[in-house]
Protein backbone atom coordinates (compact mmCIF):
# COMPACT_ATOMS: atom_id res chain seq x y z
CA UNK A 1 0.00 0.00 0.00
CA UNK A 2 3.02 2.42 0.59
CA UNK A 3 4.09 1.86 -2.77
CA UNK A 4 0.95 2.57 -3.91
CA UNK A 5 0.71 5.70 -1.98
CA UNK A 6 4.15 6.55 -3.04
CA UNK A 7 3.52 6.49 -7.11
CA UNK A 8 0.95 9.23 -6.35
CA UNK A 9 3.47 11.36 -4.99
CA UNK A 10 5.61 10.71 -8.34
CA UNK A 11 8.60 13.42 -8.38
CA UNK A 12 6.58 16.64 -9.02
CA UNK A 13 3.75 15.13 -10.72
CA UNK A 14 0.43 16.13 -8.16
CA UNK A 15 -0.69 19.38 -7.44
CA UNK A 16 -2.42 19.43 -3.84
CA UNK A 17 -2.10 23.01 -3.00
CA UNK A 18 -4.36 25.36 -2.69
CA UNK A 19 -7.48 24.56 -1.03
CA UNK A 20 -10.04 26.83 -3.15
CA UNK A 21 -8.66 24.87 -6.06
CA UNK A 22 -8.55 21.81 -4.69
CA UNK A 23 -12.50 21.94 -3.51
CA UNK A 24 -13.15 22.29 -6.85
CA UNK A 25 -11.25 18.99 -8.19
CA UNK A 26 -8.30 21.02 -9.38
CA UNK A 27 -9.87 22.66 -12.14
CA UNK A 28 -8.43 26.30 -11.91
CA UNK A 29 -6.52 26.77 -15.22
CA UNK A 30 -9.67 29.13 -16.41
CA UNK A 31 -11.03 30.05 -12.72
CA UNK A 32 -7.89 31.51 -10.68
CA UNK A 33 -6.89 35.19 -9.65
CA UNK A 34 -5.99 34.68 -5.96
CA UNK A 35 -2.70 33.79 -4.58
CA UNK A 36 -3.13 29.75 -5.42
CA UNK A 37 -2.84 30.62 -9.03
CA UNK A 38 1.11 30.83 -9.24
CA UNK A 39 0.50 26.75 -9.51
CA UNK A 40 -2.03 26.26 -11.63
CA UNK A 41 -1.95 29.52 -14.22
CA UNK A 42 0.43 32.39 -13.38
CA UNK A 43 -1.54 34.79 -15.86
CA UNK A 44 -4.93 34.72 -13.39
CA UNK A 45 -2.76 37.31 -10.49
CA UNK A 46 -2.40 39.78 -13.17
CA UNK A 47 -6.81 39.82 -12.15
CA UNK A 48 -5.85 40.45 -8.46
CA UNK A 49 -6.81 43.73 -7.33
CA UNK A 50 -5.66 43.64 -3.71
CA UNK A 51 -2.32 41.94 -2.25
CA UNK A 52 -3.17 38.46 -1.01
CA UNK A 53 -1.33 36.03 1.31
CA UNK A 54 -2.58 32.50 1.56
CA UNK A 55 -1.06 29.38 4.29
CA UNK A 56 -2.15 25.86 3.70
CA UNK A 57 -1.37 22.99 5.96
CA UNK A 58 -2.67 19.00 4.93
CA UNK A 59 -2.44 16.12 5.90
CA UNK A 60 -2.75 13.21 2.92
CA UNK A 61 -4.47 9.70 2.60
CA UNK A 62 -5.00 9.30 6.46
CA UNK A 63 -5.93 6.36 7.25
CA UNK A 64 -3.14 4.24 5.85
CA UNK A 65 -1.12 2.63 8.44
CA UNK A 66 2.67 3.35 8.07
CA UNK A 67 2.16 6.50 5.61
CA UNK A 68 2.55 10.32 6.93
CA UNK A 69 2.33 12.78 4.24
CA UNK A 70 2.20 16.21 3.96
CA UNK A 71 1.25 19.30 1.75
CA UNK A 72 1.96 22.91 2.97
CA UNK A 73 1.34 25.90 0.79
CA UNK A 74 2.51 29.54 1.04
CA UNK A 75 1.40 32.06 -1.45
CA UNK A 76 1.75 36.11 -1.98
CA UNK A 77 0.51 38.19 -4.82
CA UNK A 78 1.84 42.43 -5.18
CA UNK A 79 -0.69 43.99 -7.38
CA UNK A 80 1.66 46.46 -8.75
CA UNK A 81 -0.91 48.66 -11.31
CA UNK A 82 -3.20 47.96 -14.11
CA UNK A 83 -0.31 49.19 -16.12
CA UNK A 84 2.59 47.43 -14.67
CA UNK A 85 0.82 43.97 -13.62
CA UNK A 86 1.36 41.80 -10.60
CA UNK A 87 3.65 39.97 -9.17
CA UNK A 88 4.12 36.72 -7.22
CA UNK A 89 6.06 34.37 -4.57
CA UNK A 90 5.01 30.94 -3.41
CA UNK A 91 6.36 28.14 -1.71
CA UNK A 92 4.86 24.13 -2.63
CA UNK A 93 5.96 21.35 -0.28
CA UNK A 94 5.32 17.55 -0.02
CA UNK A 95 6.65 15.85 2.52
CA UNK A 96 7.54 11.51 3.38
CA UNK A 97 9.11 12.26 6.86
CA UNK A 98 11.88 11.09 7.54
CA UNK A 99 12.04 9.50 3.71
CA UNK A 100 11.51 12.08 0.31
CA UNK A 101 10.43 15.76 0.12
CA UNK A 102 9.69 18.04 -2.87
CA UNK A 103 10.11 21.91 -2.38
CA UNK A 104 8.49 24.35 -5.64
CA UNK A 105 9.86 27.80 -5.21
CA UNK A 106 8.22 30.49 -7.46
CA UNK A 107 8.45 33.76 -8.87
CA UNK A 108 6.04 35.08 -10.68
CA UNK A 109 4.45 37.78 -13.08
CA UNK A 110 1.60 38.72 -15.39
CA UNK A 111 -0.36 41.20 -16.51
CA UNK A 112 -3.42 42.49 -18.91
CA UNK A 113 -3.07 42.67 -22.21
CA UNK A 114 -5.61 44.90 -23.38
CA UNK A 115 -4.30 48.16 -23.73
CA UNK A 116 -1.10 46.39 -25.75
CA UNK A 117 -3.59 44.53 -27.96
CA UNK A 118 -6.00 47.39 -28.21
CA UNK A 119 -8.71 45.25 -27.22
CA UNK A 120 -12.08 46.38 -25.75
CA UNK A 121 -12.38 45.28 -22.17
CA UNK A 122 -16.24 45.24 -22.02
CA UNK A 123 -15.80 42.18 -24.35
CA UNK A 124 -12.88 40.39 -23.20
CA UNK A 125 -9.81 40.63 -20.01
CA UNK A 126 -6.68 38.95 -21.35
CA UNK A 127 -3.73 38.47 -19.50
CA UNK A 128 -0.41 36.83 -19.64
CA UNK A 129 2.40 35.80 -16.97
CA UNK A 130 5.77 33.94 -16.78
CA UNK A 131 7.00 32.02 -13.81
CA UNK A 132 10.37 30.93 -13.06
CA UNK A 133 10.67 27.76 -10.66
CA UNK A 134 13.00 25.96 -8.89
CA UNK A 135 12.76 22.44 -8.18
CA UNK A 136 14.40 20.60 -5.00
CA UNK A 137 14.22 17.14 -3.69
CA UNK A 138 15.78 15.66 -1.16
CA UNK A 139 15.65 11.58 -0.24
CA UNK A 140 16.89 9.91 2.68
CA UNK A 141 18.79 6.79 1.33
CA UNK A 142 19.42 3.81 2.66
CA UNK A 143 22.88 2.94 4.67
CA UNK A 144 24.54 1.53 1.41
CA UNK A 145 23.78 4.18 -0.69
CA UNK A 146 24.59 7.01 2.40
CA UNK A 147 27.77 8.53 0.09
CA UNK A 148 24.83 9.74 -2.64
CA UNK A 149 23.99 13.38 -2.82
CA UNK A 150 20.85 13.57 -0.70
CA UNK A 151 19.13 16.71 -2.52
CA UNK A 152 18.63 17.38 -5.95
CA UNK A 153 17.57 20.60 -7.57
CA UNK A 154 16.96 22.16 -11.20
CA UNK A 155 15.68 25.84 -12.52
CA UNK A 156 12.21 25.47 -14.84
CA UNK A 157 9.50 27.78 -16.14
CA UNK A 158 6.10 27.72 -16.52
CA UNK A 159 3.50 30.07 -18.98
CA UNK A 160 0.22 31.09 -18.93
CA UNK A 161 -2.79 32.56 -20.57
CA UNK A 162 -6.50 33.78 -19.97
CA UNK A 163 -9.32 35.18 -21.48
CA UNK A 164 -12.47 36.35 -19.54
CA UNK A 165 -15.53 36.97 -21.75
CA UNK A 166 -18.54 39.52 -20.51
CA UNK A 167 -20.61 36.75 -20.91
CA UNK A 168 -18.67 34.72 -18.31
CA UNK A 169 -17.05 32.01 -20.06
CA UNK A 170 -13.44 32.11 -19.23
CA UNK A 171 -10.25 30.17 -21.48
CA UNK A 172 -7.31 29.32 -19.68
CA UNK A 173 -3.74 27.68 -20.76
CA UNK A 174 -0.84 26.99 -18.60
CA UNK A 175 2.41 25.25 -19.79
CA UNK A 176 4.22 24.30 -16.99
CA UNK A 177 7.76 22.61 -16.65
CA UNK A 178 8.82 24.13 -19.94
CA UNK A 179 12.70 24.33 -19.81
CA UNK A 180 13.89 20.46 -18.93
CA UNK A 181 14.89 20.26 -14.94
CA UNK A 182 16.95 16.84 -13.74
CA UNK A 183 16.20 16.34 -10.66
CA UNK A 184 18.21 12.85 -11.22
CA UNK A 185 20.43 11.31 -8.52
CA UNK A 186 22.61 8.98 -10.68
CA UNK A 187 21.09 9.35 -13.94
CA UNK A 188 18.47 11.92 -15.56
CA UNK A 189 15.07 12.30 -14.66
CA UNK A 190 13.38 15.09 -16.02
CA UNK A 191 10.71 16.41 -14.56
CA UNK A 192 8.05 16.29 -18.29
CA UNK A 193 6.41 19.06 -19.51
CA UNK A 194 2.82 19.68 -18.45
CA UNK A 195 -0.16 21.20 -21.07
CA UNK A 196 -3.60 22.08 -18.83
CA UNK A 197 -6.47 23.84 -21.25
CA UNK A 198 -8.85 25.24 -19.06
CA UNK A 199 -12.72 26.09 -19.51
CA UNK A 200 -14.85 27.71 -16.89
CA UNK A 201 -18.13 29.60 -16.91
CA UNK A 202 -19.85 32.67 -14.25
CA UNK A 203 -23.09 33.55 -13.62
CA UNK A 204 -24.30 35.96 -10.69
CA UNK A 205 -27.39 33.57 -10.62
CA UNK A 206 -27.46 30.93 -12.81
CA UNK A 207 -30.49 30.81 -14.69
CA UNK A 208 -33.73 28.65 -13.92
CA UNK A 209 -31.64 26.42 -10.87
CA UNK A 210 -31.26 30.13 -9.54
CA UNK A 211 -27.72 28.95 -7.72
CA UNK A 212 -26.03 32.42 -6.75
CA UNK A 213 -22.73 33.36 -8.01
CA UNK A 214 -21.89 29.86 -9.78
CA UNK A 215 -18.90 28.95 -11.65
CA UNK A 216 -18.06 25.64 -13.18
CA UNK A 217 -15.09 24.83 -14.53
CA UNK A 218 -13.38 21.82 -16.79
CA UNK A 219 -9.84 21.14 -16.99
CA UNK A 220 -7.68 19.12 -19.42
CA UNK A 221 -4.56 18.28 -18.35
CA UNK A 222 -1.90 16.19 -20.74
CA UNK A 223 1.30 15.08 -19.85
CA UNK A 224 3.50 12.15 -21.01
CA UNK A 225 1.35 10.95 -23.32
CA UNK A 226 -1.61 11.01 -20.30
CA UNK A 227 -4.66 12.52 -20.23
CA UNK A 228 -6.71 13.78 -17.19
CA UNK A 229 -9.79 15.81 -16.86
CA UNK A 230 -10.38 17.49 -14.10
CA UNK A 231 -14.16 18.71 -13.21
CA UNK A 232 -15.16 21.43 -10.72
CA UNK A 233 -18.08 23.64 -9.38
CA UNK A 234 -18.08 26.97 -6.49
CA UNK A 235 -20.92 28.75 -5.19
CA UNK A 236 -21.41 31.83 -3.13
CA UNK A 237 -23.91 31.60 -0.58
CA UNK A 238 -25.17 34.72 2.55
CA UNK A 239 -24.35 37.53 -0.01
CA UNK A 240 -20.80 35.77 -0.72
CA UNK A 241 -19.63 35.09 2.62
CA UNK A 242 -19.98 31.47 2.42
CA UNK A 243 -18.82 29.18 -0.58
CA UNK A 244 -19.66 25.86 -1.49
CA UNK A 245 -17.08 23.40 -3.10
CA UNK A 246 -17.34 20.07 -5.29
CA UNK A 247 -15.26 18.44 -8.24
CA UNK A 248 -13.06 15.33 -8.95
CA UNK A 249 -11.18 13.61 -11.38
CA UNK A 250 -10.52 10.02 -12.17
CA UNK A 251 -8.41 9.34 -9.45
CA UNK A 252 -10.13 11.41 -6.35
CA UNK A 253 -13.89 13.31 -5.18
CA UNK A 254 -13.28 16.16 -3.74
CA UNK A 255 -15.84 18.88 -1.78
CA UNK A 256 -15.16 21.48 0.00
CA UNK A 257 -16.51 25.22 1.41
CA UNK A 258 -14.77 28.12 3.39
CA UNK A 259 -16.39 31.27 5.06
CA UNK A 260 -14.64 35.50 4.62
CA UNK A 261 -14.84 37.87 7.66
CA UNK A 262 -14.81 41.45 6.73
CA UNK A 263 -13.29 43.93 8.21
CA UNK A 264 -12.68 47.73 7.47
CA UNK A 265 -10.44 49.31 5.02
CA UNK A 266 -11.76 46.28 2.51
CA UNK A 267 -9.63 43.67 4.36
CA UNK A 268 -10.48 40.33 4.27
CA UNK A 269 -9.72 36.71 5.92
CA UNK A 270 -11.14 33.43 4.67
CA UNK A 271 -10.89 30.21 6.14
CA UNK A 272 -11.12 27.07 3.50
CA UNK A 273 -11.47 23.38 4.24
CA UNK A 274 -10.85 20.85 1.44
CA UNK A 275 -11.90 17.17 1.52
CA UNK A 276 -10.43 14.67 -0.65
CA UNK A 277 -11.43 10.79 -1.19
CA UNK A 278 -8.86 8.90 -3.17
CA UNK A 279 -10.73 6.04 -5.54
CA UNK A 280 -7.33 3.94 -6.11
CA UNK A 281 -6.74 3.97 -2.16
CA UNK A 282 -9.46 2.29 -0.80
CA UNK A 283 -7.83 2.25 2.94
CA UNK A 284 -7.33 5.64 3.30
CA UNK A 285 -10.42 7.41 4.59
CA UNK A 286 -9.00 10.50 2.72
CA UNK A 287 -6.80 13.97 2.30
CA UNK A 288 -7.78 17.21 4.58
CA UNK A 289 -6.77 20.52 3.61
CA UNK A 290 -7.01 23.89 5.45
CA UNK A 291 -5.87 27.67 4.93
CA UNK A 292 -6.15 31.31 5.62
CA UNK A 293 -6.19 33.69 3.31
CA UNK A 294 -5.58 37.82 3.87
CA UNK A 295 -6.55 40.71 1.48
CA UNK A 296 -5.20 43.61 2.67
Amino acid sequence: MFAAVQSVQAAFVDTYWGVRALGMGGAYTAVGNDANAPLYNISGIAFANQQEVTLMGSRLFAGVDGVEISANYFGYIYPISPEWGAISFAWSSTAVPGLRREDTFNVGYARTLNDILRIDSDFVELSAGVNAKYLMQETKFDEEDKDLESSKGAMTADIGFMALFSNGIGIGYSSKYLVPADIGYLEKDEVKNVNVLGLSYYNDMLPYVKIPYFTIAADILFRDNETTLKLGAESYLLNRKLAIRLGGREEAFDFGFGYSFEFSNNTVLTADYAFEMPLKIKESYGSHFISLSFKF
